[in-house]
């Protein structure tokens, strides 16, 4: 199974190969000159509109010019292990038409959830301001918080039974992976917007002296204690976190809506299984999470990671 970063990376590849170059080397006839053209391989042609088209608008303005040749040149060397795959018959291989075939379909089905989300969300200054308001106190405080992060869910039960009758230094210094283990898995004093999401979700119904039950990331299994909670040595305004709330409600509002979509396409498609054991509970909000901070496109529809 192909990741949508595999997908990605293919697909812009192939944009870099022929987005701009017409047939390539496959018409036989030499193309006409072309405004801007800044270089040519055989019969495929790059011109600086096709560099402006492959980079996200945001970020040309800050492309050098020793950026922009290593784009070019790099163009000519895909163009030219394109040109050599297609006269070697590589693009007929059975393999070769799988894999596109994979690519193809995960690369629309991003696309098309990317505009559907795009569609669906939007963020207000009203909501932000009130998100604030309800969170003011949090934001008020900084969370002293040590951790012991296992790999498992069995080393995440193991742990929570040595700290029944083992200090909290001792199992962390013998068992955490994280590198603060041997410091007794301090992380030190972090602020609302500063802490994993999956902490941020459980800390501030702790107090000073608590420790959380086993704790799912991606970096593995957690347990949590709060040690200390103190006044924010500097105020937190709402102009300093506008951005960070903008990013949480965008990600709690994706998921919904992407919840909403998939569930709709759902039951309008013919889906049938087979075999019932295939019937779990989708897991909507880990897929959300993984097209949002994976799968991005600029405006101009670039496919970008």
């Amino acid at each position: 199974m192909i990741t949508a970063r595999e997908a990605t990376g293919v697909l812009l590849l192939t944009l870099f190969a022929v987005g701009g170059c017409g047939k390539g080397s496959e018409g036989g006839k030499q193309p006409e000159q072309r405004a801007g053209e800044l270089v040519r391989v055989g019969n495929a042609v790059l011109t600086g509109a096709d560099v402006d088209r492959l980079v996200p608008e945001d970020e040309q303005t800050s492309l050098t010019f020793e950026e922009r040749r290593d784009l070019v040149r790099r163009w000519v060397d895909t163009e030219v292990l394109y040109q050599e795959a297609v006269h070697k018959g590589l693009k007929t291989d059975p393999y070769v038409e799988a894999r596109l075939k994979e690519f193809e379909q995960q690369f629309l089905a991003d696309y098309l959830l990317f505009t559907e989300l795009r569609k669906r969300t939007r963020v207000s200054a009203e909501e932000i301001e009130a998100y604030y308001a309800a969170h003011e106190r949090e934001y008020a405080y900084e969370y002293r918080v040590s951790q012991i992060l296992v790999s498992t869910p069995e080393e995440a039960e193991k742990v929570k039974k040595l700290l029944e009758t083992k200090s909290w230094a001792w199992v962390a210094s013998r068992y955490s992976t994280d590198t603060n283990g041997q410091r007794g898995g301090d992380l030190g004093y972090l602020t609302k917007g500063n802490m994993i999401p999956e902490l941020e979700a459980i800390i501030f119904d702790m107090k000073p002296g608590e420790t959380s039950d086993a704790t799912k990331s991606d970096f593995g299994y957690h347990i949590f204690r709060l040690e200390d909670v103190r006044a924010a040595l500097v105020a937190v305004s709402l102009d300093e976190v506008r951005e960070q709330i903008m990013t949480t409600l965008m990600l709690e509002k994706r998921k919904e809506a992407y919840g909403a979509f998939i569930d709709s396409l759902r039951s309008c498609a013919n889906v049938r299984y087979k075999d019932a054991s295939y019937l779990g509970k989708p897991e909507t909000a880990a897929k959300t999470d993984t097209i949002i901070e994976e799968v991005e496109f600029d405006t101009t529809g670039a496919h970008r990671n």
